[in-house]
């Protein structure tokens, strides 16, 4: 298979003329708005399910201060970091790539105030990119203020959305090729896509048994994307999960995946091209990011650390 080319005109055919594999749902990747969790007299016992993933981290955000040594988590030692601020009722989870997909753990937390429900367990599922980034936890009766703020998170998640159709309608009747790029306003004026050569700058965890070789990043007007060339020294055939992708940035801020480009299954032994393209501004696209892409239907990974944008 040819080299990945450090030049424009790869971006040029992949945002202009190539159709994406998958589009993840803009509700998985919903970054804005937390998840909320209500917690009543009535259900004692039950165990809530938590996404967690290694590398990532997860915050649980509670509405009531937490008892001191409270916090019992199971494995703890296979978290990279576990902190607990029970005055303010925070806990922050970072699994470390010991825990394997799939794996369960038990997470009970207790309160410090003696009402009722006094803890709540969490049942901590292992999956391999799709975290969640952060849990709110309420205890009744759930104040005004907390209403207002889960009223005007799913109200601005809805514009989103619909910003987001509009813009596939878009860009389904935009022309291909540089004029579907003008048209599209990746290309504004003077300023066009730029790229850089990222495969000596970018590190990959050890063990993972899907080898970047060669790495390119892009930047286009609110527009950024990574390209890479994966080697897979396994023997079974790896297809990338659409909406098992994740591009972080430093505090955990994600950026909003678009699209995901694989044209066929990498098969044993075999060398594909992966390419990520995600919205994100020019301020948005400074610094470093961690790039995962998750197995459809598998628990492997590509991990790369350090990627960064022209």
């Amino acid at each position: 298979m040819p080299g990945l080319p450090p030049t424009v005109p790869l971006l040029l055919a992949l945002l202009a003329t190539t159709p994406a594999l998958a589009e993840p749902p803009s509700e998985v990747w919903d970054t804005v708005a937390a998840r909320h969790l209500e917690l009543t007299a009535e259900s004692p016992g039950q165990a809530h399910e938590v996404r967690i993933s290694p590398g990532l981290t997860t915050n649980l955000v509670f509405n009531a201060p937490l008892l001191r040594g409270g916090v019992v988590l199971e494995a703890r030692e296979r978290f990279r970091v576990v902190t607990v601020d029970e005055a303010t009722g925070f806990v922050a989870l970072l699994p470390s790539g010991t825990l394997s997909p799939g794996q369960q753990l038990r997470l009970e937390v207790r309160f410090a105030d003696g009402a009722v429900p006094a803890s709540v367990t969490f049942r901590l599922m292992v999956h391999p990119t799709r975290a969640e980034p952060q849990v709110n936890v309420y205890r009744q009766p759930r104040s005004a203020e907390s209403f207002q703020l889960e009223a005007r998170q799913e109200h601005e998640r809805a514009e989103r959305c619909e910003a987001r159709l509009a813009q596939t309608q878009t860009e389904q009747k935009s022309p291909g090729g540089l004029i579907g790029l003008i048209d599209s306003g990746l290309v504004v004026g003077g300023e066009g896509v730029m790229a850089l050569d990222i495969s000596d700058t970018t590190r990959q965890p050890p063990g993972e048994t899907l080898k970047n070789s060669k790495a390119f990043s892009y930047r286009a007007e609110g527009r950024v994307a990574v390209a890479l060339e994966v080697d897979n020294t396994s023997a079974q055939p790896w297809a990338v999960d659409a909406e098992g992708v994740a591009l972080v940035g430093r505090g955990g801020v994600r950026l909003r995946v678009l699209r995901v480009w694989q044209p066929e299954p990498l098969p044993p032994g075999g060398m594909r091209r992966v390419v990520v393209e995600a919205e994100a501004t020019e301020e948005q696209a400074r610094g470093t990011f961690l790039l995962k892409l998750g197995e459809a239907g598998g628990p492997r990974t590509v991990t790369l650390r350090d990627v960064t944008f022209p």
